[in-house]
């Protein structure tokens, strides 16, 4: 039985919800997910892009906005290649890394004594063995991601990664999460995209922000500014996107919702001043 999904939230609603930040855009943070958000999910990782339409916009964003803020799974300096714009910031592996505009990105100093059980596990389950599952393995150093979408049979391939890679990193004393068709490695430390946010939020003095994400891990980011709302004259916005892979609880931390990547191309033509 296929779940049902939330409505779209109407033009209308959201050209209100946004008017704190159009109006005054240099107080404002816009923060953005990529993979799902801005580029649609694809098969291979490697092959994802950001519309031609999306970029324009975004670049438009970065000549008002206090800060334009890419937040993704994928480490800094690929986010950055894939989007091609130096003038944005960077939040990469889920809050792990951050590349400030002008200068080479930081990674966190709690990561740092977890890189080596990182590798090991990449050795102790053979490319062989995951090839053969159907896994590809995204190895971004600080987070490792088991990719399960391209697999002839998804249902063994996450069964072969809860068996034989999931043991693996708990004994290494790693943590684990789920994603859209992948199983996120990580160190067991408390940086998450909410973190992450909140100290670039604190670092500019913004008061105004608006987060648009899909997944799992974009809800820390969300939890992250509704604590901020409770702060006098903040303006904290949340926004989900919609599709068939997305997290049953994400729209309980979303005010607003939009239908997929062509959704985030419309609340960036309001942020813009455009007519979507």
């Amino acid at each position: 039985m296929q779940k049902k999904l939330p409505d779209p939230s109407p033009l209308d609603e959201i050209q209100q919800e946004l008017e704190p930040l159009v109006t005054e855009p240099g107080k404002a943070a816009v923060l953005l997910d990529l993979d799902g958000t801005l580029a649609p999910i694809v098969p291979r990782p490697e092959d994802v892009t950001v519309p031609p339409q999306v970029l324009r916009l975004i670049r438009a964003l970065t000549h008002s906005y206090l800060v334009v803020a890419i937040v993704s799974g994928r480490s800094a300096n690929a986010a950055r290649r894939i989007v091609g714009n130096a003038e944005l910031a960077y939040i990469g592996n889920h809050g792990f890394e951050t590349m400030i505009p002008g200068h080479a990105t930081v990674v966190s100093e709690e990561v740092q004594p977890y890189l080596a059980a990182m590798g090991e596990l990449t050795n102790r389950v053979s490319l062989e063995a995951r090839t053969e599952a159907g896994i590809w393995l995204e190895d971004k150093t600080t987070t490792l991601s088991y990719h399960y979408r391209r697999a002839p049979d998804r249902d063994a391939a996450l069964d072969f990664i809860r068996e034989k890679i999931i043991p693996e990193a708990k004994r290494l004393g790693l943590k684990t999460s789920d994603g859209r068709m992948v199983v996120e490695i990580r160190p067991p430390v408390e940086i998450n995209k909410g973190v992450s946010v909140g100290n670039l939020l604190d670092r500019l003095s913004a008061s105004r922000a608006v987060y648009t994400g899909d997944d799992t891990t974009d809800i820390d980011a969300f939890k992250e500014l509704r604590q901020r709302r409770r702060r006098k004259d903040n303006v904290m916005i949340n926004v989900g996107v919609i599709s068939p892979e997305m997290p049953k609880t994400l729209p309980r931390y979303c005010d607003l919702m939009v239908a997929r990547t062509s959704g985030v191309e419309s609340l960036l033509q309001i942020l813009a001043g455009e007519e979507p």
